[in-house]
């Protein structure tokens, strides 16, 4: 590693950036440097403004202003897309909230650009595969939903200096973003989730069947149920396909 990703890692541990992390993070830098061979200084800028600019002093935080709020969501298909343009204006998504929207913080002062991708993901084990996996490129988890994970990274990781913003724009006063095809997913849910409803109320009213007849009911709403679950999974697996084909 050279002198500067040297002084580097000394001030990030400086700084309180937890060790693995800022492996990672340096892995990820000095590859970047040696794939376009530019240095270091030229490319990051001093490694203190850089050490800063990476991971601010608890004293620089509690003296900074106030940063700017936003809560927003969107659907799975629209998601990455519409992260990434968050992102663009500088708004990290430190959480996801229990209705699936995106709680974001945009600092207030000196403000960069975030990368994001959303993967499928099907459970805490696989979200933990997910986080080791990324980690090397300096993805780190942000949230989770239903059948979504979330993964951050600033992007000075690529874009160094580059990465801050002037003049960022103000919040745009729309909150959630829908598309086409996930109004299509959800109206499909829901009129699935409807007929199951419609097939299960009259008998439980009739009762009839005893134990037999609650039975069938139950068992038409559970199925209705993983219908609509079965369609909220293959909109993101299809959404992540895409994706993945885009990158490609």
């Amino acid at each position: 590693m050279s002198d500067y990703f040297s002084a580097l890692a000394a001030r990030l541990r400086e700084r309180g950036v937890d060790g693995e992390r800022s492996r990672a993070l340096l892995d990820d830098l000095a590859a970047h440097t040696a794939e376009s061979g530019a240095d270091p200084v030229e490319e990051f800028g001093p490694v203190e403004e850089f050490a800063e600019a990476l991971a601010p002093s608890s004293e620089e935080a509690a003296e900074a202003p106030e940063d700017d709020v936003l809560v927003w969501s969107a659907d799975a298909f629209e998601g990455p897309a519409r992260l990434n343009e968050m992102g663009a204006q500088g708004w990290e998504v430190e959480r996801v909230d229990r209705l699936g929207r995106f709680v974001s913080r945009r600092a207030s002062e000196r403000p960069q650009t975030w990368e994001y991708r959303q993967e499928p993901s099907h459970g805490r084990g696989d979200r933990e595969r997910l986080a080791e996996r990324l980690a090397p490129e300096g993805w780190e988890p942000c949230g989770h939903w239903s059948v979504l994970a979330y993964f951050k990274r600033p992007g000075s990781v690529t874009a160094g200096p580059g990465a801050g913003i002037d003049s960022p724009p103000g919040p745009g006063r729309r909150r959630y973003f829908l598309g086409a095809r996930g109004a299509l997913a959800i109206g499909v849910s829901l009129v699935v989730a409807v007929a199951a409803g419609l097939w299960s109320f009259p008998r439980l009213l009739e009762g009839s069947g005893g134990a037999a007849g609650w039975a069938g009911s139950a068992v038409g709403a559970v199925a209705g149920a993983l219908v609509v679950t079965g369609v909220f999974r293959g909109a993101a697996r299809l959404a992540a396909a895409r994706r993945d084909r885009a990158r490609d």
